[in-house]
């Protein structure tokens, strides 16, 4: 037996042996011959890959420039953000009091709006029937100057678009010193957009473009030089010999090159500024470049060399600790697959297999909450909307109470009974469209429809009350194929009846008024009955304000009378949404008006939620 294990434990420690041995072998082959092979092509790779990168930098470079010109040409807009000074370049200049008015306005506004905010705007002029002129330096504008004949003047008013002007000497003040480079834009009536009443004219330092070009570094020997088609120098970093050297070849060449200067080899980039006719040119040393490229390789050389043998040292040490836990878990996860939840990964470790082994079951233990918790709440889904279409149902009939039907009845009876059998037959025949009308309550209807309820249930109640009710159906004719939910109105009417009409012996008034407003439909419901007193109105308007917090839940018909319309402000908000309701205004004695507000109605029907 002991010979047994001690040949055992020698093949073990063969194995353990030769699978050392050949991964090291694989490993260090694999690094070294990975080296010796990407060395020859590393220096031109990492040549090839600054070029790449300040190329990348040149160009974001040049969409920052161009972004700094594009809030330059924005800023000519401002004058429209503000109506008043847009105002006064529209009106016509009265005495010299309103001209001077004008002035203050329009150049204050400038100062603010332009010259405050950004150092590098010098002047803004706008220019009209005369000059309005807002400066950072305090400066007097030359009179004598025709700006007329300025070219960016003439083609700002022809052409009607923004322009850029290249870099040139201050104009329009006395004795200019600065050099600028200037944005055009022609001012435009906002009353009729094809007129010109003016040019705007901004001139802007090289502080901005300078801000924005001293972030890109390029090496102690290198830097970055910007000029234009004409050679003018706008911005440089590096020695102005070097300029010279460079802008003729810049203006000409590709957008990556290579040139010595004083035996001294340069990578040479160049970008364009879209809105001008600036060209951006960087200059790189190579030796500088490749200096960090050349430190790296030889570090990563010997880092992979380090690191394989120590993958191969703690390879050995940690492959048995670790495969066996990991081959657990695996088997524990085909368990999973088959539908068993019930397994448990047992481990007291504190590394990276310990909380694989904890996330495999907290995944678990989550999956089988999940399942537990969708099931009880499809079983609470369930039994929530069998009672809420239950309550539902409960609140429709609440909409035609008892006594109204009695009432109805014991007024046709009385009808028949005095031989009045055409109006009995009437209103038999109304009652009946009335119920019949009943069976949509949870679809929508058109408005036709919706209205020839409301005529029924009107007519029914005319006949009863006779003289002591008159009423009056408006709908505007767009509305009449309009697709409305129904028993949305009848609720209403019937709060008017019983409300507004039974309480008194004076004549009643009820309307019904449908029409659209901008987005929104409305239907307005008014009567000269009763009314309310304000401490009646602030009630129900409570109520239906506690009804609109639970809008799942329908109310049993009481007492007071007003559940109609807390169903259907509920329903309103259900179907519609908590934007769209009902609101009410009343005083004693002076009756009560009733406003529906709904979105714009369609003309299809939409399924009720």
């Amino acid at each position: 037996m002991k010979k047994l294990i001690k040949l055992f434990t020698i093949r073990l420690r063969s194995i353990r042996f030769t699978l050392t041995v050949v991964v090291a072998v694989l490993i260090l082959v694999s690094v070294f011959l990975s080296s010796m092979l990407s060395y020859a092509r590393y220096a031109k790779d990492s040549e090839r890959q600054s070029s790449v990168q300040t190329q990348q930098t040149l160009e974001q470079l040049a969409y920052n420039i161009n972004n700094y010109l594009d809030e330059l040409f924005r800023l000519t807009t401002y004058l429209y953000y503000d109506n008043t000074v847009i105002n006064e370049f529209e009106k016509s200049s009265g005495n010299e009091v309103e001209r001077l008015q004008k002035r203050r306005i329009i150049e204050n506004y400038l100062d603010q709006i332009m010259i405050m905010p950004r150092k590098d705007v010098l002047n803004v002029f706008v220019i009209t029937d005369e000059i309005y002129y807002s400066g950072r330096m305090p400066k007097s504008i030359d009179h004598s100057i025709d700006y007329s004949g300025y070219d960016w003047y003439k083609d700002a008013l022809q052409n009607k678009k923004s322009a850029f002007i290249p870099p040139h000497l201050e104009q329009i003040v006395s004795y200019p010193k600065n050099t600028v480079f200037s944005i055009v834009k022609p001012l435009k009536s906002i009353q009729n957009i094809d007129k010109v009443i003016g040019v705007i004219k901004v001139d802007a330092s090289y502080s901005g473009i300078s801000e924005i070009a001293e972030k890109v570094k390029m090496g102690n020997d290198g830097g970055v030089f910007i000029i234009d088609s004409q050679k003018n120098l706008i911005y440089s970093s590096i020695k102005t010999e070097k300029i010279d050297l460079l802008s003729d070849t810049a203006l000409i060449a590709d957008n990556s090159w290579t040139q010595k200067i004083d035996g001294t080899e340069y990578l040479m980039n160049t970008a364009n500024v879209k809105n001008s006719d600036w060209t951006i040119v960087s200059v790189n040393s190579l030796e500088e470049l490749t200096a960090n490229a050349r430190q790296t390789r030889d570090f990563t050389l010997l880092l992979a060399t380090i690191s394989s043998l120590s993958a191969i040292i703690v390879l050995l040490i940690f492959a048995n600790r670790f495969l066996q836990p990991l081959l657990e878990i695996v088997q524990l996860m085909k368990e999973v697959r088959k539908g068993n939840f019930q397994v448990h990964f047992l481990s007291k470790r504190q590394d990276e297999i310990g909380y694989l082994g904890d996330s495999f079951n907290s995944m678990v233990q989550t999956i089988n909450e999940n399942i537990q918790r969708n099931t009880q709440l499809a079983t609470q889904v369930y039994e929530a909307n069998a009672l809420h279409t239950q309550a539902q149902l409960n609140a429709l009939q609440s909409q035609i109470k008892p006594h109204f039907l009695y009432n109805t009845l014991n007024m046709i009876s009385m009808q028949i009974q005095l031989g009045k059998s055409e109006q009995a037959v009437d209103n038999i025949d109304k009652l009946h469209q009335l119920l019949r009308g009943m069976a949509k309550w949870n679809r929508e209807v058109t408005l036709a429809n919706e209205y020839s309820v409301l005529d029924c249930y009107l007519g029914i109640q005319r006949s009863r009350f006779e003289e002591r009710l008159e009423y009056e159906l408006s709908l505007e004719k767009e509305l009449y194929y309009q697709y409305i939910l129904a028993f949305i109105l009848q609720p209403i009417v019937e709060n008017a009846i019983i409300h507004g009409l039974e309480k008194q012996r004076a004549k009643t008034r009820i309307t019904v008024n449908g029409f659209t407003e901008g987005q929104f439909t409305f239907f307005i419901v008014a009567d000269t009955g009763k009314g309310m007193t304000d401490e009646q109105l602030t009630a129900l308007k409570e109520k239906l304000e506690q009804a609109a917090s639970r809008p799942q839940s329908y109310s049993a018909p009481g007492t007071d009378g007003h559940i109609g319309l807390e169903n259907v402000s509920n329903r309103i908000k259900l179907h519609y949404g908590s934007q769209y309701g009902i609101h009410i205004n009343s005083e004693p004695d002076a009756g009560t008006r009733v406003t529906v507000k709904l979105p714009l109605l369609k003309k299809e029907a939409q399924e009720n939620v």
